[in-house]
C-alpha cells in the first residue's frame, strides 16, 4: 500500500522540496523559481516498497511525476507469461505513462522508491503555460528515449557477455561507484539479479556464469551480490562495445545544466526543442547488427 505524505502538501514549496536531492537536477534544475514553486504546489510524495505496482496501464488512468530514488522496472508479460523489462526508470527521471492505454504493461519498484507526483490535470494546465516546463519535460523524454535505443540496440547486436559488460559499465554513471585510489572503482548494484536478466533478454543463471567468467579474467572482482570492483572501467566499456557511446549517452541528473540566475528570476527558459544529437554507435556491433541480414 502507497504511503502518502499528506502532511507535506501543507506545508510551502520550498520547505517541502527543501531537501530534496534533485533540485537543481533534472526538471526542477531547468525551471525559474516561480515554475518551481507553482509544481511543488501540486506534488505529492510517495512511498513504495520493493515490487510494489506503482501504476498499471489497466488499472490506472495517468501519470506524471519524477523519481526522486530507488528504480522502477517498465515490464510487461508475454503470452506463455514469461516477464519482459523493456527498460529502467532511474532517479531524476520523468516519469509518465510508459506505453499508452492500448498495450498491457505495468510500472514496479525495482528497489525501494520515493516518487514525487503531480496532480495529472494541474501538471498538463501548468505544462501549456509554463514553457520552461515543457522544455524541460521534452529534454528528459528524449533522453531516456536515447536510453532506451541503446537497450534495443544491444539486445540485437551483442552476446549476452557484450550486454553484461555494457551494462555494468552504463550504471557506474547513475549508481553508486566508488573510485579507488590506485584506479577503478567499487559498483554498488541496486538491482536484483532477476531483474538484470529480464532487461538483458536472458536468465539468471547466464547472469552468474557470465560474471563468475568475467571475474576470472580479471575484469571485475565479486565482493559480494551487490558490489564489484571494477579494476579498469576503460576495458570493461571496450568488452560491452561502447566505446563511441559511454561518453556520450545523457542520464536526467547530469543532462539539464542550471540557467543563470539572472534567467531563472525572469524564468526566461527558452521554449524551443533542443537540437539532439543521435547516439554514437559502436563500430563492431553495428557491422555484426548488419551480417545478421546478409544472404547466407
Amino acid at each position: 500500500m502507497v504511503t502518502e505524505m499528506s502532511s507535506l502538501q501543507d506545508l510551502s514549496p520550498n520547505l517541502k522540496c527543501a531537501d530534496c536531492a534533485l533540485r537543481r537536477q533534472g526538471i526542477c534544475g531547468q525551471l525559474s523559481a516561480l515554475t518551481q514553486a507553482r509544481l511543488a504546489r501540486i506534488a505529492t510524495i510517495q512511498i513504495y516498497r520493493e515490487d510494489q505496482s506503482v501504476w498499471d496501464s489497466e488499472l490506472d488512468c495517468g501519470l506524471e511525476g519524477v523519481l526522486i530514488s530507488g528504480s522502477l522496472r517498465i515490464q510487461s508479460y508475454r503470452i506463455g507469461g514469461q516477464r519482459q523489462i523493456s527498460g529502467l526508470m532511474l532517479p531524476g527521471d520523468f516519469v509518465s505513462e510508459p506505453c499508452g492505454r492500448r498495450n498491457a504493461c505495468q510500472l514496479e519498484a525495482s528497489a525501494p522508491v520515493r516518487f514525487c507526483r503531480f496532480e495529472r490535470n494541474r501538471f498538463r494546465r501548468l505544462l501549456e503555460c509554463a514553457p520552461d516546463l515543457a522544455r524541460a519535460v521534452y529534454v528528459l523524454r528524449v533522453i531516456k528515449l536515447e536510453q532506451l535505443r541503446l537497450l534495443a540496440w544491444s539486445l540485437c547486436a551483442l552476446s549476452i557477455d557484450e550486454r553484461l559488460c555494457a551494462f555494468l559499465a552504463m550504471i557506474t554513471r547513475v549508481m553508486p561507484y566508488a573510485p579507488l585510489p590506485g584506479g577503478g572503482g567499487i559498483l554498488t548494484v541496486e538491482l536484483k539479479r532477476a531483474d538484470i536478466a529480464d532487461l538483458l533478454g536472458t536468465s539468471q543463471e547466464s547472469i552468474s556464469r557470465i560474471t563468475h567468467r568475467l571475474a576470472v579474467r580479471g575484469v571485475i572482482r565479486i565482493h559480494d551480490p551487490q558490489h564489484f570492483e571494477i579494476p579498469d572501467l576503460p576495458k570493461l566499456v571496450q568488452m560491452g562495445c561502447m566505446q563511441d557511446s559511454f561518453a556520450s549517452i545523457r542520464f536526467a541528473q547530469s543532462a539539464i545544466r542550471q540557467p543563470p540566475s539572472s534567467d531563472r528570476a525572469l524564468g526566461a527558459v527558452a521554449a524551443t526543442p533542443p537540437q539532439v544529437t543521435p547516439t554514437p554507435t559502436a563500430t563492431r556491433p553495428a557491422f555484426r547488427r548488419a551480417a545478421l541480414f546478409a544472404p547466407r
